[in-house]
């Protein structure tokens, strides 16, 4: 079986947990503990952002529930 690893990150928080709830839907399992937040300061403005980034990964060949492997 291979596996399969994805990185999300994103500056908006929305579009973020966005993705991750799609890659979840789509078999995929976030890796909590790689969960970060970075925050970022823009030198000319002050204004601080933050860089939201997690890791998923796929077992290729594992089953992901639903109708997987169903006759």
């Amino acid at each position: 079986m291979a596996t399969e690893v994805k990185i999300v990150r994103d500056w908006d928080s929305d579009a973020f947990h966005r993705r991750v709830l799609q890659l979840e839907a789509a078999g995929f399992t976030a890796r909590r503990e790689t969960y970060t937040v970075t925050p970022e300061m823009n030198p000319d403005t002050g204004e601080v952002t933050h860089l939201h980034s997690i890791e998923l990964v796929r077992i290729a060949g594992a089953e992901t529930g639903g109708n997987v492997g169903a006759s």
